[in-house]
C-alpha cells in the first residue's frame, strides 16, 4: 500500500471488478449468439431437406394405355363381384384411386372426387379405387368400413398386388395413395404420396389437380 491513496486503490479495484463483469457478459453474449446460429443452421437445413424431397413416381407415364383388370368390388352397385372398372368406363375421363391403405385422413379426399365427379358426371367423368392388397379377403372389411364411416359412393374395390406391377398400373412401393387421372385409356397426370404426406396441404394440392382435370376434359 506503499505509494498509493486510497481513492487510487479503490478505482483499481472498481476497474478490475468491471472488467470482469465485461468479460462474463460478452463471453454468455457469444456462447448465445453461437447457439442461435448453431440452431437457425440445423433449421434451415432441415426445411431445404424437406423442400427438396423428391415427388416419389408411380402410376403410368402421361400417354401411356391403361391395362385391364380385375378387382373384387367391395361397395357400388356390382358389389361382390369381381369387375374391370377400367372395362367399364371405357373412353371416359376417369379418376382412378391405387391405395395401399386406407387412413381416415383420406376420407376428405374421396369425399371431395366424389363431390368434383358428381358435378361433371353429365361431361362422362367417372372414379373408382381399389385397395391393394396382399390379402385380399382381410381388406374387405376394410374397404367396407372406410365407405361405410366417411360416406363415399364411389365405387371401391380390392384386388391382390399383381395390380401394381410395372406391366399393370405401375405403383410404387413407397406410394401409399395414387391417382391416376386418364382420358380415351390414355393416362393424362399421376398424384402419388407416401404415407407421412396424407396431410392436409398435400390432399388440398391433389383435389386442385383433380379438380383442373374435370374441368378441362369432355367425353
Amino acid at each position: 500500500m506503499i505509494g498509493h491513496d486510497v481513492p487510487t486503490l479503490r478505482f483499481r479495484s472498481f476497474h478490475r471488478l468491471m472488467t470482469s463483469l465485461m468479460a462474463v457478459v460478452v463471453g454468455g453474449a457469444v456462447a448465445v449468439h453461437a447457439e442461435e446460429l448453431s440452431t437457425s443452421g440445423s433449421r434451415t437445413v432441415a426445411g431445404s431437406t424437406s423442400a427438396s424431397r423428391t415427388p416419389v413416381r408411380s402410376g403410368l407415364v402421361k400417354g401411356a394405355y391403361i391395362p385391364t383388370f380385375y378387382s373384387r368390388a367391395v361397395t357400388g352397385p356390382l358389389m361382390n363381384k369381381s369387375v374391370c372398372y377400367v372395362c367399364r368406363n371405357g373412353q371416359r375421363p376417369v379418376v382412378m384411386l391405387l391405395m395401399r391403405r386406407m387412413t381416415p385422413a383420406m376420407r376428405p379426399l374421396l369425399k371431395n372426387i366424389d363431390r368434383i365427379v358428381d358435378g361433371k358426371r353429365a361431361y362422362g367423368l367417372r372414379t373408382f379405387g381399389v385397395l391393394i392388397s396382399e390379402e385380399p379377403s382381410d381388406a374387405l372389411p376394410i374397404v367396407q368400413t372406410f365407405a361405410f364411416n366417411g360416406k363415399i359412393t364411389m365405387p371401391l374395390t380390392v384386388a391382390t398386388e399383381a395390380v401394381s406391377a410395372p406391366s399393370c398400373q405401375n405403383v410404387h412401393g413407397d406410394a401409399a395413395l395414387t391417382i391416376v387421372l386418364y382420358h380415351k385409356r390414355r393416362a393424362v397426370s399421376s398424384i402419388a404420396l407416401r404415407a407421412d404426406e396424407l396431410d392436409k396441404q398435400h390432399i388440398r394440392d391433389a383435389l386442385k389437380s383433380v379438380q383442373n382435370f374435370a374441368n378441362n376434359v369432355r367425353w
